[in-house]
């Protein structure tokens, strides 16, 4: 076959194809203006532009009219904890040394958003929450620590009981190592708001509350309790309430390990801590790697 027939061959195949092409683009084109007819004998219907295709302006004031301002949403239950779309730590205050670690939160919630990426924070200036405050129900996860006793009120056991009841979820964490006078007191309040409910050990080898030790993070070395050797043995205890994890108990102190001095930077992405805690080796990180795991298995159980 000759050169020039194959060269002759190729321009025929090429013309071919735009021929092909311009008859599809015209039957597109045609098929566009059909359509933009159609929409636009559409959109005619209403009387005047309403802004809503094929809703004439006498339906929109009609639909306006049956709106009433402020009226609650019908369809969201009485027993429901808001604010569930993005992660706010909220503070409790009640009467005892709430207040000792007053950069915890803060410092917690840092780190949580920068090791998972998630929408979060702490309120700043801070804000602490009593347990009778009616804005307790709008927080489904709050935080409470001291060193020393306390005791609820009644208004204050009523509305925690509601709150936990409602699918809220209480970390309480003894500032002392549950040496002190705070665990006995948490223990005996607990015991106001659920008489028979007890607060147990946390059994870390069963399938569901296990995974709360390793949502995010977990060790390849852990000790009877099941969680890392830096954190000591003292056993989390959880409250059960119709089956789902609400209250957690924390002796080992975790709020100091999130305590910081100064704030992290680059070459010290954890910061200063405090309570002689940079002493022991792997111990701040540790806490902050329970933190996440105690926040993402509260809003995702």
């Amino acid at each position: 076959m000759s050169k020039a027939w194959l060269t002759f061959a190729r321009h025929s195949l090429q013309a071919c194809l735009l021929a092909c092409s311009v008859v599809g683009l015209s039957h597109a084109l045609a098929e566009e203006e059909d359509w933009k007819a159609a929409l636009q004998e559409k959109s005619s219907d209403g009387a005047a532009d309403t802004g809503v295709l094929g809703l004439s302006a006498e339906e929109r004031e009609s639909l306006l009219s049956s709106q009433t301002d402020g009226e609650p949403d019908s369809e969201e239950p009485e027993n429901f904890v808001r604010h569930r779309r993005r992660f706010v730590m909220r503070e409790m205050k009640f009467n005892s040394d709430w207040d000792c670690d007053p950069t915890a939160v803060s410092a917690m919630v840092d780190q949580f958003k920068k090791r998972t990426g998630m929408d979060a924070q702490a309120l700043f200036p801070r804000t602490p929450l009593t347990f009778d405050d009616p804005e307790l129900f709008d927080w489904p996860y709050v935080y409470m620590t001291a060193h020393n006793s306390f005791a609820f009120t009644d208004a204050e056991i009523d509305g925690l009981k509601k709150f936990l009841d409602r699918g809220g979820f209480l970390h309480a964490d003894d500032c002392l190592y549950g040496n002190n006078a705070f665990g006995p007191s948490f223990h005996g309040e607990l015991r106001k708001v659920y008489p028979e409910n007890e607060l147990k050990a946390m059994d870390h080898e069963h399938v569901v509350y296990g995974s709360l030790l390793k949502q995010k993070y977990a060790w390849s070395v852990v000790n009877e309790r099941g969680l890392p050797q830096v954190l000591g043995s003292n056993a989390f205890e959880t409250i059960e309430v119709d089956g789902h994890l609400r209250v957690l108990y924390t002796p080992p102190d975790i709020g100091c390990m999130w305590e910081i001095s100064s704030p992290p930077t680059p070459s010290n992405p954890l910061g200063t801590g405090m309570h002689n805690m940079d002493m022991f080796p792997g111990m701040r990180e540790a806490g902050y790697r329970m933190g996440v795991n105690f926040i993402l298995y509260a809003l995702t159980h």
